[in-house]
């Protein structure tokens, strides 16, 4: 990376959609923006993950976003450089694991109020709701098992905690100017909190949309499948796996043009 221009700093912050999708991210980041400067994405994210608290997939954890270390390591320049630019999507998950509407709205102040200290640009994705609405309770159990298994939350009391998410969500984006992504039903399938892949580029295209300096209009090329099989093998600067604690030196990949930091 040129050691001589400050590098674009983008904040990703989420849980699966941005974990399923993030190779083709990187990809369509490192070509969406007309000037040479060099990319730095910091990203906290992972299946699952809660914003506040420890969250485990499949004998895998990680800290929640609030208490990881990207807030400790996001460069000096986040500061002094270009307009750090970042995402907050995923919010439902700690839902689902007991937290009550209030509290996850505090941990989302608390993150908005940092990345206002870096004077970011911020894009927050809606929930669902479109496709939300649509839902049985027969799906929900069967998401429920299979995304969430172990959690006995019923879909009667999480649908009331999810309209009283939204509408906080909402309010906290008026109250802090935030640019607003509206997720319509069309994005999902038959799962219905992942963006289905035939939409990605759409998903993403209108989040990076809002961003300064943004390049609209073009449609990247899909990385291709080693690309994608390199990025998915990084892992993040803490996790644990079984109960294991592990630590990777960060940034996990740093290429000519960008590098990558995971928490």
């Amino acid at each position: 990376m040129d050691g001589h221009a400050y590098p674009r700093s983008i904040i990703l912050l989420g849980a699966s959609n941005i974990a399923r999708a993030f190779p083709t991210l990187v990809h369509t980041l490192r070509e969406g923006f007309p000037d040479p400067l060099p990319l730095e994405i910091h990203a906290a994210m992972g299946h699952g993950r809660s914003y506040g608290m420890w969250s485990r997939f499949l004998g895998r954890a990680l800290p929640g976003i609030l208490d990881c270390q990207i807030w400790s390591r996001l460069p000096k320049q986040a500061m002094t450089g270009p307009r750090p630019l970042a995402i907050i999507a995923d919010l439902g998950n700690d839902l689902v694991y007991g937290a009550d509407v209030s509290t996850l709205l505090g941990w989302l102040e608390e993150i908005l109020r940092r990345l206002r200290a870096y004077h970011a640009a911020i894009v927050m994705m809606s929930l669902p709701m479109g496709r939300l609405a649509r839902m049985t309770p027969a799906q929900f159990a069967w998401t429920r098992r299979l995304l969430f298994p172990g959690r006995e939350v019923t879909w009667n009391a999480l649908q009331t905690h999810i309209e009283q998410l939204d509408q906080g969500m909402r309010l906290l984006g008026r109250r802090h100017g935030l640019a607003w992504v509206e997720a319509p039903a069309r994005w999902y399938g038959i799962d219905p909190i992942h963006i289905r892949r035939a939409y990605w580029h759409e998903a993403w295209g209108a989040v990076f949309s809002h961003w300064p300096g943004w390049r609209p209009g073009r449609i990247p090329p899909t990385p291709g499948f080693l690309e994608s099989l390199n990025i998915r093998r990084l892992r993040p600067a803490e996790w644990r796996l079984f109960g294991r604690d592990f630590r990777t030196p960060q940034p996990a990949r740093s290429q000519a043009d960008y590098r990558l930091f995971l928490f």
